[in-house]
């Protein structure tokens, strides 16, 4: 499996970035784990635009799902209609796309996506991977998401507090990309719904996770410093989620 960061930063993405996007390979098989702001322009350096064979998106907040407009737009007026593209989000997301286009463009969206409801506890198959969907603790209905393939397993933290639900899907996975959207000194504003950086340690100190991939850092602070605070909490090798880079494992 080949994973490629498409995007790594919270809520607005720093100069020259974009926010939280994961693409996920392994064979012919292709899935986009959130698709934010400027996430498009990076995955279709990867895959050319109907080679992808999914799409998911853990919590409908705008900066994991903004590109569903461009990636609508560019599937809709596609010379050959690749119409029909898989798209597994929480319940109400599609109508909740909709609620901000006119509605000619409304009206195409459950046409041009396939969408399917992302629940806790079911699986999914994408190729020869296999998704399930754990809940989080955030202001919306949100999802961390556990992969397993051909010898590799990972984990997604998505947006979160500590909860049962992250640290369960990170269960002794060989990589774990969990958000760090803060410092360690500012727990009480994490506290509504995101993780600080000594907070993602311990959480993949508890779930036995391999690597630490940390993501979702908001541009305000020193990723720097959000790596060390984390690498305080967690013995295992801690690397920064940057796009454009890329992590195999096992062999698919």
């Amino acid at each position: 499996m080949r994973l490629t960061v498409l995007g790594a930063s919270g809520t607005y993405p720093r100069p020259g970035g974009a926010t939280n996007g994961f693409l996920v390979r392994e064979g012919g098989t292709s899935l986009a784990i959130e698709l934010g702001n400027g996430c498009l322009s990076n995955l279709l350096r990867e895959v050319e635009l109907t080679a992808v064979d999914a799409v998911v998106v853990t919590h409908m907040h705008v900066d994991h799902f903004g590109d569903l407009y461009p990636l609508y737009y560019a599937l809709r007026f596609h010379p050959r209609r690749p119409w029909g593209q898989r798209l597994l989000l929480p319940r109400g997301g599609l109508e909740l796309l909709g609620r901000i286009l006119g509605e000619d463009s409304r009206e195409y969206l459950p046409r041009v996506f396939a969408a399917e409801t992302l629940e806790a506890g079911r699986d999914y198959r994408v190729g020869g991977m296999t998704l399930r969907a754990y809940p989080t603790r955030h202001p919306v209905e949100g999802y961390a998401l556990r992969l397993e393939g051909d010898g590799w397993s990972m984990a997604y933290s998505s947006d979160s507090s500590p909860c049962p639900g992250v640290e369960e899907a990170a269960r002794d996975v060989d990589l774990f990309i969990c958000e760090a959207t803060l410092p360690a000194s500012y727990e009480e504003e994490a506290s509504h719904g995101h993780m600080t950086s000594r907070q993602a340690g311990e959480t993949a100190a508890r779930a036995g996770a391999r690597k630490l991939v940390l993501t979702h850092i908001w541009p305000t602070f020193d990723v720097v410093d959000i790596v060390r605070e984390a690498g305080e909490t967690y013995e295992g090798e801690v690397l920064p989620a940057r796009e454009g880079m890329t992590l195999s494992l096992g062999g698919g």
